[in-house]
């Protein structure tokens, strides 16, 4: 049996699952738990429920049992780390990346791909639970498009820095978790994140604390920006090439449809990174209204912001068209919960719905009015060894 695959690696049994260094092992003193892990929920923990308790355990799996550490009470649950195990799961495999005990950055590094992808499938499953029930979605309509490469695909990283130490914040225990030889980073980017390590400068002209942004731009260069605002040189998907099969799916999701669409209305579109593929994909003209409140330089942009309440009576007023067959939206992770009335008023025959957080999409599609159907709901895995996901559903209405 290979390193990688045997059961035991990461957490030993009755030993401490931290290494040395900057530990983010829970200070002394506080409460043990006994724990059995009955399933994993949307976050990456295993649940555990007994003593009269839920618990929440990051870095375990289904199956596995021992004492953790409870470091946190809120709104009747608990959250621990584990202390020692006494049984591991098969499924256990020991990490790639040395940092992954401590880091709050990856959470299924402890188990094969295959399995990380089907407890995310589970998790968006649950999710929709409500409009399977009513019909709407069938679980056979569910499917995953897998990764080609579950690490270095990452071309942005946030790190915060407190004084010298600069990493990722873990919750638990609101420390700085250094990560020198973290995986998740694209190559290209590499010698700029060895540099803050390696020499730390940096930190003699920056006191307290705050955050580093190292990305790749649209030529490639390697940007480094200090305290900005997140994506301050432009909103990216961090995985080029999940990206590029994301707008593949999407366009040709548009383009396929029954009836094939002679308007587009583009949503939160951004730069209009999902929509120019299906315009160059299309064998004909296709006139195309993009909404957002960023910056676009495009004939057919309309700087609205969508989640202002006169939003779509200023939309009516400007766009030259009202009425769509074809309507993508791609919100943040709040969603869109005014959806159903621009469907009302634009009447697609269509809807492509693709969100980063499964929960507020379920809820817009639950609010819909109207007769529709999900004929696919797409789990997109933008995100590999996270929880994190995209999700596309694809709607047709009567």
């Amino acid at each position: 049996m290979s390193h990688f695959n045997k059961p035991d690696a990461g957490i030993r049994k009755r030993t401490s699952t931290f290494s040395r260094g900057r530990s983010n092992k829970p200070k002394p003193g506080l409460q043990k738990h006994n724990y059995s892990i009955e399933h994993m929920d949307g976050l990456g923990q295993g649940v555990c429920k007994q003593e009269g308790a839920i618990t929440f355990i990051a870095k375990t799996l289904p199956g596995e049992s021992g004492v953790a550490r409870i470091h946190k009470r809120s709104k009747g649950v608990q959250f621990a780390t584990v202390d020692a195990a006494d049984e591991l799961s098969p499924k256990r495999i020991a990490a790639e990346c040395e940092h992954f005990q401590q880091c709050p950055g990856c959470h299924y590094l402890h188990t094969d791909y295959q399995t990380e992808l089907s407890f995310k499938q589970d998790a968006l499953t649950k999710i929709m639970q409500p409009l399977l029930r009513s019909g709407h979605l069938s679980e056979q309509s569910i499917s995953v498009v897998a990764a080609p490469e579950r690490l270095s695909y990452r071309n942005r990283m946030q790190l915060h820095y407190r004084h010298k130490y600069i990493g990722l914040v873990d919750a638990a225990t609101n420390q700085v978790i250094e990560i020198p030889n973290c995986k998740m980073i694209r190559p290209e980017m590499q010698s700029e994140f060895d540099a803050l390590y390696g020499d730390k400068t940096w930190s003699e002209s920056r006191d307290g604390k705050g955050h580093c942004e190292l990305y790749l731009d649209e030529s490639g260069a390697v940007k480094e920006t200090w305290n900005s605002d997140y994506a301050d040189g432009g909103f990216t998907q961090v995985n080029d090439a999940m990206n590029a099969v994301l707008k593949s799916l999407v366009s040709d999701e548009i383009l396929n449809a029954k009836k094939a669409p002679s308007r587009l209305l583009d949503l939160f579109s951004g730069n209009g990174n999902l929509s120019e593929k299906i315009l160059e994909k299309s064998e004909e003209t296709l006139p195309r209204v993009m909404v957002d409140v960023v910056p676009n330089n495009h004939e057919d942009y309309l700087k609205i912001d969508l989640f202002d309440e006169g939003a779509l009576k200023r939309f009516k007023k400007l766009s030259s068209f009202t009425q769509f067959d074809s309507v993508l939206i791609d919100p943040p992770r709040k969603g869109f919960p005014a959806l159903t009335y621009w469907m009302k008023a634009c009447k697609p025959k269509q809807l492509i719905y693709v969100s980063c957080n499964a929960a507020t999409m379920a809820r817009d599609l639950q609010a819909l009015e109207g007769k529709f159907t999900i004929d696919k709901m797409i789990l997109v895995d933008l995100f590999p060894s996270t929880y994190h996901f995209e999700t596309v559903a694809c709607l047709s209405f009567k």
